[in-house]
């Protein structure tokens, strides 16, 4: 643990150093944002009027459009096979980059890195309302260049080697007292514990009516010894030396066995918060690195000192003149007299008070003049005309010199001229697309800068997310979906517990590259799409996948049915992997309908079974019909043999009948 005088020694070797290259900063933060004119350069200027021409403020908004135009697309690959744990790191980092705090922390910092060089923001872990649970957000650090101070032996553009940051916040006297009632339970007299860096060419507030108080974040590597305990499926858990008395029985109980013990070297942080009284709180930070994330504009290192600068450095001279020679040219028409005629006396005697008021305090509707003299001679109109002040040349030459100073220090990209309201959407892509090398200077850092904010907030969420709760997961296209963290599943192939979702043990490499924003990339690929819809013909079923992943990226809530009709269509043929819940429940309802059709194979082994069962009928119903025929031949034959047989006797009969005599009656 550190002691107050070491933080102080400490804060005071990372003060000393670049301190004219701060106070330089904190120049140009006031030259950009408040005033151009009260500085040591200008401030004896004779002038009359002051005026602002600012051209520069243009081009630091230009340079922060470009950024949030074109993001930096964070990316999250596991080392080893863990895909599941990147792919939810990806989300979860997406999330917490949309809430506010992060909106704001990232948009403070592009302004006052573009403007004087340097800003940093703050990562930090905070309880949600919810039980015990927390989540890491975002802190803006304003005016950055004066209040956060790395360690002087740090050399790497991220700062990932240094050792210590030490970070300023300002307080009223209400507020430090109520800071200090909250973390120590006593009030206390407010004490500074050191002051920043700030410019001397603006009257502020007096120094006297604001206080600050430091977060001094110091990095330290120690040898931890874990415990290693296996359940009874053999899943192992890691116990910290600090935490093994506390968890021991508890693990034993629940059937854990003690396995080995082991080494570790690893980084630990401590966050202290200190006063002119001395440390106020002592808390150790999750991760292993400094929660402070550095962002450059154009850094050098020259002679072992750091030097950074802004767009408005280099554009503060040209800027100074330009303010002043418009201010002069102000000058020249607001006291030059107006254009006046020239009478001799006799002309206007006895109206001289009709010409004594000049432009718009001459109220009369007309003036008058004598037409004739004493003598009745007729008199002339006016002799003449005052000449009108000249503007110098020089001054109408240096005016558009000075702006095409200015441009050519401060212009960040594409001239605004060169935009035809009329091009397609694609040639409006390629001139967006173009970006000058000197905002390309502030994209290279910014993505330097996010590369080590999502470092930091990995090592971070090791040790926030390590519990099972629920979190919401942001997609690429800006979808939402919900996940649980650290859920036990039974492996159906080693009929083991495992612990899926699981971020403590995961570990990543991180990769930042620059891009357009999502809606730009879907622009650019309805572009594609709708060329190669077009060249294909309307019988191709290649089309048709075409256009349905066209429809499902139309923009607009009018045309979510027709985006859900789309989809639902690419993911039934196979085309497309549900994403959401509803998707994934309409996937599981085609394969339950798929499931419950019978096999093709199947279905033409039971037609080929069924057409020989039908033959085989056809067969015995034909060998059938010819016995019936046989029997039938043979009934009908006997039939005949007995007719022809009964008709012989009947032939005989008669016969017999016809030669018999007739027998002779007596008569009574």
């Amino acid at each position: 643990m550190l002691e107050i005088e070491d933080i102080l020694k400490m804060h005071d070797d990372a003060f000393t150093r670049g301190q004219v290259t701060r106070q330089n900063a904190s120049d140009d933060l006031v030259f950009y944002n408040v005033t151009q004119w009260d500085d040591q350069v200008l401030g004896e200027s004779q002038l009359q009027y002051r005026g602002q021409f600012d051209i520069l403020r243009k081009a630091g908004r230009h340079i922060i459009s470009e950024l949030k135009e074109n993001p930096v697309q964070v990316d999250f690959e596991p080392i080893g096979d863990n895909y599941d744990a990147a792919d939810l790191m990806d989300g979860l980092y997406r999330t917490t980059t949309r809430h506010n705090s992060s909106l704001e922390a990232f948009a403070v910092s592009q302004q006052e890195t573009i403007v004087c060089g340097f800003s940093a923001w703050e990562l930090a872990n905070e309880y949600t309302g919810e039980g015990q649970l927390q989540e890491i957000k975002r802190i803006p650090l304003y005016e950055g260049n004066n209040t956060v101070f790395f360690d002087p032996n740090a050399k790497l553009v991220d700062k990932s080697d240094a050792d210590y940051v030490s970070v300023l916040q300002r307080y009223s006297k209400e507020g430090y007292q109520k800071l200090s009632e909250e973390l120590t339970g006593e009030e206390s007299t407010p004490v500074s514990f050191k002051w920043p860096e700030e410019s001397y060419v603006f009257p502020w507030i007096s120094r006297d009516q604001r206080f600050y108080v430091g977060k001094f974040y110091h990095r330290e590597k120690v040898t931890e010894t874990i415990h290693i305990f296996v359940d009874p499926m053999g899943t192992p858990r890691e116990v910290l030396e600090d935490n093994y008395d506390e968890e021991e029985e508890s693990l034993i109980a629940g059937g854990f066995q003690y396995q080995e013990e082991i080494k570790r070297d690893r980084y630990i942080v401590t966050r202290y918060i200190v006063s002119g009284e001395g440390i106020l709180d002592t808390s150790r930070i999750p991760g292993e690195n400094l929660p402070v994330v550095p962002f450059y504009g154009e850094r050098a290192v020259v002679e072992g000192e750091e030097h950074y600068e802004g767009v408005t450095r280099l554009a503060k001279d040209p800027q100074r003149l330009r303010n002043f020679q418009m201010s002069y040219l102000a000058d020249i028409v607001s006291r030059s007299p107006r254009i006046k005629p020239i009478f001799f006396p006799e002309q206007i005697s006895g109206y001289e008070y009709m010409y004594e008021e000049n432009g718009a305090d001459n109220n009369y509707p007309y003036l008058l003049m004598n037409s004739v003299d004493m003598n009745g001679k007729p008199l002339q109109g006016a002799v003449g005309t005052m000449p009108e002040q000249p503007i110098p040349n020089a001054l109408a030459a240096s005016i558009d010199l000075s702006r095409q100073a200015i441009e050519d220090v401060a212009n960040p990209g594409l001239p605004q001229d060169i935009a035809d309201p009329d091009a397609s959407g694609k040639a409006v892509l390629a001139l967006q697309n173009r970006m000058d090398m000197q905002s390309f200077v502030y994209h290279d850092n910014y993505k330097m800068a996010l590369r080590r904010d999502a470092e930091i907030f990995a090592s971070m969420a090791s040790e926030v997310y390590d519990t099972t709760r629920k979190i919401t997961l942001t997609m690429q296209d800006g979808t939402r979906k919900t996940e649980t963290l650290m859920q036990q599943t039974l492996n159906p192939q080693t009929m083991q517990l495992q612990m899926d979702n699981d971020l403590t043990t995961a570990r990543f490499e991180i990769y930042a590259d620059l891009g357009m924003n999502y809606q730009t990339q879907k622009q650019q690929t309805r572009e594609e799409l709708k060329e190669l819809i077009n060249g294909l013909p309307p019988q191709d079923p290649t089309r048709d996948i075409l256009l349905m992943e066209y429809l499902s990226m139309l923009p607009g809530y009018d045309m979510e049915n027709v985006r859900n009709y789309a989809k639902k269509k690419l993911i039934a043929q196979g085309i497309k992997e549900p994403e959401t819940e509803e998707e994934i429940a309409y996937a599981q309802q085609i394969m339950q309908n798929q499931s419950n059709q019978p096999d093709p194979m199947m279905i033409a082994a039971q037609a080929e079974m069924e057409k020989a069962a039908a033959e085989q009928s056809n067969a015995a119903v034909r060998l059938y019909d010819a016995e019936t025929k046989r029997m039938k031949v043979n009934i009908d034959a006997q039939k005949a043999g007995v007719d022809a047989q009964s008709k012989q006797i009947d032939n005989v009969t008669k016969i017999a009948q016809a030669l018999r005599p007739e027998p002779m009656y007596r008569s009574a």
